[in-house]
């Protein structure tokens, strides 16, 4: 490809590590091989030869973790630059049965210093975009029918246990091992490719940021690991082109499978302990594809190893015991594309199975966990017009004590007193439930576009065995409209307005939210960027806040978020984000994120993104104690606290791309926390936000020396008192790693990657960014080293 230009000496050369991102000049091939109009494959080069290739749905999503082996390059001259892109065809999918073959092509080329992007088959902004938009590329003839074995060994050598206590009998401190694996990758027929991975490892990812979580809920973290992100999105279940949700789930959540031991060996009686970090996953295969008659096809099967602990109690004796029985998960999906992609009909299904022939894993492990469902994506009127949804349904089996900590955990407590329907019943082994959504959407249009959504989730939906859920029990219509203007103007080149409302009611018929919010998105002439957020929540009720406890009250409130960032084209770009949310109770919060990301060199690139965060919350749960004479609270005193917390993260990433096949990333993170825990205090009364000060409403308080707090409830001693320890903390977190990778042929890699992480603790509850920016420097590092070659060999 010749792509001229008038003033070459203004093109934006930039360097990248494959599949970043790029905001300089480039150009795309796009290729859809089958002429399906449902699937294609982008190929990205720079003018300094950085690469991205990704696989793209019907719909236009692009799944960038589809990586093909091919080479490219470029050159610049007087007249512009040149691309060059050599793609074997053992790469790409199609039909080797056709006489004549003709592929949709699409050509599409960025100038980065004027924000303009050239195509080659132009779809107006007013209409979708999509596959079914490509040109044709003709006379290819009949195409060969080629072989697609690929191999890709590993060899590594990891230091193990870097934080283990130098008198720990059990561990040895800082063992390095050596490891070995396989990844394979064979193209059973042309349309279909069979993936398997034995005995992976991926030290290589980036480490999951620090996060203090006081929420009842688990955090979510993003897939990294390269096996599982490849091709992922042929899983991907119940997808909505919906932009105002009050829900939301993951139907597929592969960080389950390889997780951390869940069985936790702890107590008195344990001294030390050698619990391996991840499960063991002794292999995992899938077989994706797709029929010439639109049929998508997705299989995934992965096994997991048994895994033990070894413990010493407290005589000093060696026991082991299992932290995480065997398991198998079986993951399916199939979709039918009709109406050149404009319908899609499909089918999934996950099932996990356990060995569980320890009879102590019993209550803590369920024995199977199903899930099927059916989805549908359907557009028309040359897609201005949508209907999507999805109906799953969840199956879970085990013992009276698994199921039952499913009912009492924190994504359903159906133990909640006062709650009418779906009431905790501890004798069930199995648990069903269901989730049901649906929207209508305009899509294209001029100006006005829009949707409305409607979601159930019943509060027996379970998913979080393979897939990621938060919470359940809700029923909701959220309707959205925004006008969007594309046309530029001596003030803004473009700006789009958005009125949204997300009206919410469990299944008992309580109204648990009502927010009403407005979204302003403009760029202005000069490509600075403006984004204003304005939420209004009138009092409503909260069914977590008691954690299992009666149905309270939440007070109204409302919030404000403003961002304004620079010209994303310049080398240097900064930005800054800005919230506020308060409530009529005088809750309240700020958090400011201005950023910077420096480009000093074509090849260099650093990101740095400060976060200050500071919460006054006036009910943060404390802990639950059982008295008969809190007859207002079903028998339970619910203790809460005020909370002021302060919280400073600094986000930093490097990335430094010597040339397109040698790189290096650092990423690191600090993170500072403070919480002072203040008038420690009683929940009142349900389906209220009213609370009773301990020593000032209500009882009695006192604190010793060793910061045991002891609570007489009704200061006449007709209540039990009861105890409870200081809550405040300060926290010091470092995550970070670093990653020189080194593609020294095209396929095969070479890692070495450095990882180190830092956590210190007290409990004073006071912030001092000086001293605890000190202090969390003197925390002593775990750090982990990995070395690890990977070798391709393909034809």
């Amino acid at each position: 490809m010749r792509l001229f230009d008038s003033e070459p000496q203004k093109i934006q050369s930039q360097l990248a590590r494959r599949d970043e991102s790029i905001d300089g000049d480039l150009v795309e091939v796009t290729l859809d091989s089958y002429h399906d109009h449902l699937s294609a494959f982008i190929f990205r080069l720079s003018p300094a030869g950085a690469r991205r290739d990704a696989a793209i749905s019907a719909r236009g999503d692009q799944d960038n973790s589809w990586d093909a082996v091919w080479e490219g390059s470029a050159t610049r001259d007087s007249l512009g630059w040149s691309a060059e892109f050599r793609i074997p065809l053992s790469q790409l999918r199609y039909d080797p049965n056709q006489l004549e073959h003709t592929w949709g092509l699409q050509l599409d080329r960025k100038i980065a210093r004027k924000a303009e992007v050239a195509f080659f088959s132009f779809t107006p902004k007013s209409e979708q975009q999509g596959i079914h938009r490509y040109g044709h590329l003709t006379g290819l003839g009949k195409l060969p029918s080629p072989r697609r074995v690929e191999l890709v060994p590993y060899a590594l050598a990891k230091n193990e246990n870097p934080g283990v206590a130098r008198n720990d009998p059990l561990q040895k401190r800082n063992n390095v091992v050596p490891g070995a694996g396989l990844d394979l990758k064979y193209g059973h027929t042309s349309n279909f490719t069979l993936d398997a991975t034995f005995n992976p490892d991926f030290g290589q990812v980036e480490v999951d940021p620090a996060v203090v979580n006081l929420s009842a809920f688990e955090t979510f973290f993003p897939e990294r690991r390269p096996f599982f992100v490849e091709g992922a999105s042929i899983f991907s279940f119940g997808e909505m082109r919906t932009q105002n949700t009050s829900n939301g789930y993951t139907f597929l959540h592969t960080r389950r499978i390889g997780r951390q031991p869940q069985r936790f060996l702890g107590g008195p009686n344990v001294t030390f302990v050698d619990a391996p970090l991840e499960t063991t996953i002794a292999t995992a295969g899938k077989l994706t594809g797709r029929t010439p008659g639109g049929w998508s096809i997705g299989v995934l099967d992965a096994f997991t190893m048994r895994e033990q602990a070894r413990y010493l109690d407290a005589a000093s004796a060696q026991h082991r015991a299992t932290v995480e029985p065997r398991a198998n998960y079986l993951v399916g999906r199939v979709k039918r594309e009709l109406r050149e992609g404009n319908t899609t009909i499909g089918l999934g299904a996950t099932a996990v199975n356990r060995s569980l022939d320890d009879p102590a894993l019993e209550p803590i492990f369920r024995r199977a966990a199903y899930v099927g469902g059916l989805d549908w994506n359907h557009a028309w009127s040359n897609r201005r017009y949508a209907f999507d949804g999805a109906i799953a349904v969840t199956h879970n089996l085990g013992s009276a004590e698994a199921i039952d900590a499913l009912q009492l955990s924190s994504v359903r407590y159906l133990q909640r007193p006062d709650r009418v329907h779906n009431r905790r019943d501890p004798t069930k082994t199995s648990l069903t439930g269901y989730v049901a959504e649906m929207t209508f959407a305009k899509l294209a249009g001029l100006h006005w576009k829009g949707s409305v959504s409607y979601q159930e989730y019943s509060p027996t939906f379970e998913i979080n065995e393979a897939g990621f859920l938060g919470s359940t029990d809700m029923r909701s219509v959220t309707p959205l409209i925004y006008y969007d203007e594309t046309r530029p103007s001596k003030y803004l080149r473009n700006w789009s307005q958005f009125l949204f409302w997300n009206p919410t009611w469990t299944f008992d018929g309580d109204m648990t939210y009502n927010g009403v919010g407005s979204l302003t998105f403009a760029e202005f002439p000069n490509f600075w960027n403006y984004f204003l957020r304005l939420d209004w929540r009138p009092p409503v009720y909260d069914a977590f806040l008691t954690r299992g406890g009666p149905m309270a009250g939440l007070a109204s409130g409302g919030g404000i978020q403003m961002e304004l960032t620079t010209d994303r084209r310049k080398p240097y770009t900064f930005g800054l984000f800005g919230s506020r949310s308060w409530n009529s109770a005088g809750g309240r919060g700020t958090t400011i994120q201005p950023s910077a990301t420096l480009r000093p060199s074509t090849a260099l690139k650093l990101t740095l993104q400060p976060t200050y965060t500071r919460t006054h919350a006036m009910a943060q749960y404390v802990t639950a104690v059982s008295d008969a004479t809190a007859t207002d609270t079903y028998g339970t005193r619910y203790v809460f606290s005020t909370l002021d917390q302060h919280q400073l993260a600094l986000v930093t990433r490097v990335d430094w791309t010597f040339t397109p096949t040698l790189s290096f990333q650092l990423f690191a993170q600090p993170l500072l926390v403070a919480a002072d825990f203040q008038d420690y205090k009683e929940f009142a009364r349900p389906r209220q936000f009213k609370f009773e000060v301990y020593g000032r409403d209500a009882g009695t308080i006192s604190r010793d020396a060793s910061g045991i707090y002891t609570v007489d409830p009704d200061g006449t001693g007709a209540a039990a008192p009861f105890t409870f320890s200081d809550r405040d903390f300060n926290r010091r977190l470092l995550r970070g790693s670093a990653v020189l990778r080194w593609e020294y042929r095209p396929g095969s890699t070479l890692f070495l990657v450095w990882q180190q992480s830092r956590f210190g603790s007290i409990g004073t509850g006071e912030f001092d960014l000086g001293r605890d920016f000190r202090e969390l420097w003197g925390v002593p590092p775990e750090n982990i080293f990995v070395l690890k070659g990977t070798w391709w060999i393909g034809r």
